[in-house]
């Protein structure tokens, strides 16, 4: 495998579009028109695109342009076998917003949030998680980003968890900032 990580821009989102159309979802067809919208759009909203595909990949497509949807895609060669939605918290309104991820003011350039990780169903397994979380800290870094912040859910059991489970941030020194019912805050210093 060649891996490399690469920014989402406007100039390779039909790389994102592509891997959402066909691969990151393919054992999970009803999930297959998700977008990584949900951290963009307010429940209502997403709500009311859940299952119109075209919908959601169009508002998807709009908001990498505008630079709202921000994040990592994980190539292998010219192929894109993974996604991180990973950016400022300021930008994510729907979080931001809401006062259960309430941690600081958010301020631009003070806290970066993970708040998705989605690898392929051939390439999971094979560490890919932890490079973008390695890509993600050390960007913010590097950035002038005082935290990193993650959401994994609470139920370690769940299947599937997109939100990356708290072992992986465990790994990389994340603490638990605060306990909610379905997930919980997880914080870096950095």
């Amino acid at each position: 495998m060649h891996i490399s990580i690469k920014k989402l821009t406007p100039t390779n989102s039909n790389d994102f579009l592509h891997y959402f159309d066909y691969d990151a979802f393919s054992d999970h067809e009803e999930w297959a028109g998700c977008y990584c919208l949900e951290s963009h759009l307010s429940k209502e909203e997403n709500d009311a695109l859940w299952g119109k595909k075209n919908k959601r990949r169009k508002k998807a497509k709009k908001l990498i342009q505008e630079g709202v949807m921000t994040g990592y895609l994980i190539y292998n060669g010219s192929d894109v076998i993974g996604w991180c939605n990973a950016g400022d918290k300021a930008n994510y309104y729907p979080i931001s917003n809401n006062d259960d991820f309430h941690t600081n003011n958010a301020e631009k350039n003070k806290i970066k949030i993970i708040y998705c990780i989605d690898i392929a169903p051939a390439h999971r397994g094979k560490g890919l998680a932890n490079l973008i979380v390695e890509k993600v800290l050390a960007d913010a870094k590097e950035e002038g980003y005082s935290y990193v912040e993650a959401y994994p859910f609470t139920d370690k059991n769940m299947a599937y968890q997109y939100k990356g489970p708290v072992r992986l941030y465990e790994k990389y020194g994340f603490e638990i900032y605060r306990e909610l019912e379905c997930f919980y805050i997880m914080r870096k210093v950095l």
